[in-house]
């Protein structure tokens, strides 16, 4: 099977886990990261101390102690079906299939619509990786991999590529002159700049690359990437 990849935007959603032990745990984690509207977790046993911590600081989370009912659904447009019970989760994501709801199956893919990747994330920058299910092992070996090669440098830098493209597009330019700043900027070596502190070559590659209308920015912009004890 191959999996259409996307980028979903959890605001205003409801979303649903199924089973709350470390699996299910993850999950949620993972899910409150990104401002949903709500993450419901069921499970029939007692939160833990890491759910009860998540309880208390989060407000969008919320704990119901109890077995999984098909109603808990209609209120769901994303499922998380982490039971440790095969015959549950079966059940779960053929409930989901009949609603249209999305579903994922951690302990049977195949039996819902949507997988995870493995991913790393460098604040705005997300970088998935994913064989469709034919070899997890190899999908965290290269997330591994992307991890050193793609350090906390690269939040900082699409942090100043961001700031850099607002300001530009706002100057009216043709597209095919700010596509060559953006192409250049992203080529340059500004992610070993960013990395070393090296203020001055940030600021100079910058002034290199911009038009002179936004050279006022730059100290503020390379500021960020390398501020000054």
């Amino acid at each position: 099977m191959r999996y259409y990849p996307l980028l979903l935007d959890l605001n205003g959603m409801d979303c649903l886990v199924i089973g709350a032990g470390e699996v299910g745990l993850r999950k949620i984690r993972g899910l409150l990261q990104c401002a949903p509207k709500l993450v419901t977790a069921i499970d029939p046993a007692l939160p833990g101390p890491e759910l009860a911590a998540l309880l208390a600081t989060q407000d969008n989370f919320s704990y119901e102690q109890r077995p999984f009912a098909d109603t808990d659904l209609d209120r769901a447009q994303i499922v998380f079906a982490c039971t440790s019970n095969r015959t549950v989760n079966a059940a779960i994501g053929q409930a989901c299939m009949l609603r249209r709801v999305l579903c994922n199956m951690t302990d049977a893919p195949e039996l819902g619509n949507f997988v995870l990747p493995a991913s790393i994330s460098r604040g705005d920058l997300t970088i998935s990786i994913s064989t469709s299910g034919a070899s997890p092992a190899l999908a965290r070996v290269i997330r591994q991999d992307l991890e050193t090669r793609y350090g906390p440098e690269y939040e900082t830098l699409t942090r100043l590529l961001a700031g850099i493209r607002a300001d530009l597009l706002a100057l009216g330019h043709s597209s095919d002159e700010n596509r060559e700043i953006f192409r250049r900027l992203a080529a340059s070596p500004l992610p070993e700049l960013i990395k070393n502190n090296d203020r001055h070559a940030c600021l100079e590659l910058i002034r290199a690359v911009l038009p002179t209308d936004l050279h006022p920015r730059i100290g503020e912009w390379c500021d960020d990437c390398c501020p000054t004890v």
